[in-house]
C-alpha cells in the first residue's frame, strides 16, 4: 500500500494451545528452508570492478586514520593499518555489497569501503584491541530493557527477522540509541546463516502502556536521521525489506517529513501497513502479529543469551578466517560453513 494508506490495527487470532513458547533468540532457521545456495556469478566487467576493489584493500602499505573528521580532511598522523579484525570484515560478499549499493562505480565503492572502515573504528566497532571505547551489549543495554529490540526467526528466505517496537521506548532520545541500532544490527547480519547477506525489518509503532516505558512518540529528526545514514552508509545491500504497522498519526507525519532523506533503493523496500504475517511464515512470527511463537521478552533471560551468543558466533567465524589464510576478500560462505577446505579461494573467478 501507499505512503499514506490509512493505519490498521493487527491482532493475533492464533489459539493459545497451538502457540510455541519463547524466550530466547536461535540461530537456525528451519531446515525446510533449504541448503545455502552457491554464490552466484558475476560478469567479467563485474569481476574486474571487484578484483579492482579488491586490490586496493590488500596492498599492505594501507593506512587509514581513526575518525572521518581525520579522513575528510586527509589527516593521517594517528594513520594505522588494518587490524585482524578489519580484514575479517572485508570479505568478498562485502566488496560486492559496496560495488552494488554505487551501481558498480569503482571508485565509489573503494570510498564508501574506506569511510565505514573509519566510521567503524570511530564508533567502536573494530573488535579488537586497538578500540579506546568498544560499543558493546553492556554500553546499550539500558536501552533494550523494555524489549524494544528483538532479533527473533527468520523469514523463508532465512534472512533474519528485526523487530523494532518504537511504543516499548524506555529512554529519552540520545546517540546511545544510534548506538543500539548499530549494535542490534551487527547482531542481525551475524545470525544471517551461510549464504545469507540480507536482513527483514519489521516495524510496529502500536503504543504499550507497561512499566518503564515512557514515550511511543517518534524520535527527533536529528536522532532519525543519523539512523538513517548509518543503514545507507554502513549497512548497504543488508535491508531486504523493511515492514511497518500500527502507525499512528504522529508517525504519519514523521515519516512524511523523512521519506525525502530515503534513497531510491531504500524507498523501494519500504512497506507499509501490509500485516507481518503476509510476509512470515507462522511458525517463525511473534504471535502478537498472527504467528506461532508465543514470545515473552524479559530482559533478564533474552539479553545475556542474545550477547553471549552472538559472541560465540562472531568468534567461531573469526576462527574460521584465521584458519584460512586470515586473508582479505576471503568469502562470507566458507567463514560462515562448516566444510574444512575453502570453496570460494579468494583468486577465484566466479562466473
Amino acid at each position: 500500500m501507499g505512503l499514506f494508506s490509512r493505519k490498521r490495527d493487527h491482532t493475533p487470532a492464533v489459539p493459545k494451545e497451538r502457540l510455541i513458547p519463547c524466550d530466547k533468540i536461535f540461530l537456525d532457521p528451519p531446515a525446510q528452508y533449504g541448503n545455502a545456495t552457491p554464490l552466484e556469478p558475476i560478469s567479467e566487467d563485474q569481476n574486474e570492478k571487484y578484483r579492482a576493489v579488491l586490490h586496493h584493500f590488500q596492498d599492505d602499505s594501507l593506512k587509514l586514520p581513526e575518525n572521518i573528521n581525520e579522513l575528510d580532511n586527509g589527516i593521517l598522523t594517528n594513520a594505522r593499518a588494518l587490524s585482524d579484525w578489519e580484514r575479517f570484515w572485508l570479505s568478498r560478499e562485502c566488496f560486492l555489497r559496496y560495488l552494488r549499493a554505487n551501481k558498480w562505480d569503482t571508485a565509489n565503492a573503494i570510498k564508501g569501503v574506506t569511510k565505514t572502515l573509519v566510521w567503524r573504528r570511530e564508533i567502536g566497532l573494530t573488535h579488537g584491541k586497538e578500540d579506546k571505547d568498544p560499543l558493546n551489549a553492556e554500553k546499550v543495554a539500558i536501552e533494550n530493557e523494555t524489549g524494544k529490540a528483538v532479533i527473533l526467526g527468520f523469514d523463508n528466505a532465512k534472512r533474519p527477522l528485526y523487530y523494532m517496537r518504537n511504543g516499548r521506548q524506555n529512554t529519552e532520545s540520545s546517540f546511545r540509541q544510534v548506538q543500539q541500532l548499530i549494535y542490534m544490527m551487527e547482531s542481525a547480519v551475524t545470525v544471517a546463516p551461510q549464504g545469507v547477506e540480507k536482513v527483514t525489518v519489521l516495524v510496529d509503532f502500536k503504543s504499550y502502556k507497561e512499566p518503564g516505558i515512557i514515550t511511543d512518540k517518534a524520535p527527533p529528526i536529528s536522532i532519525a536521521r543519523m539512523c538513517l545514514n548509518v543503514m545507507q552508509d554502513h549497512y548497504p545491500e543488508r535491508l531486504a525489506k523493511c515492514v511497518l504497522i500500527n502507525i499512528p498519526w504522529f508517525a504519519w507525519a514523521f515519516l512524511k517529513m523523512m521519506y525525502p532523506f530515503l534513497d531510491p533503493a531504500t524507498k523501494s523496500k519500504a512497506i507499509f501497513d501490509e500485516p507481518f504475517e503476509n510476509h512470515i511464515e507462522p511458525s517463525q512470527l511473534d504471535s502478537l502479529y498472527n504467528g506461532l511463537l508465543d514470545f515473552k521478552y524479559k530482559h533478564e533471560v533474552y539479553w545475556p543469551d542474545m550477547v553471549k551468543k552472538i559472541d560465540e558466533l562472531q568468534l567461531k567465524r573469526f576462527e574460521r578466517f584465521v584458519k584460512f589464510g586470515s586473508v582479505i576478500g576471503l568469502s562470507e560462505y566458507d567463514i560462515k560453513g562448516q566444510h574444512d577446505e575453502l570453496k570460494y579461494p579468494v583468486d577465484m573467478v566466479i562466473s
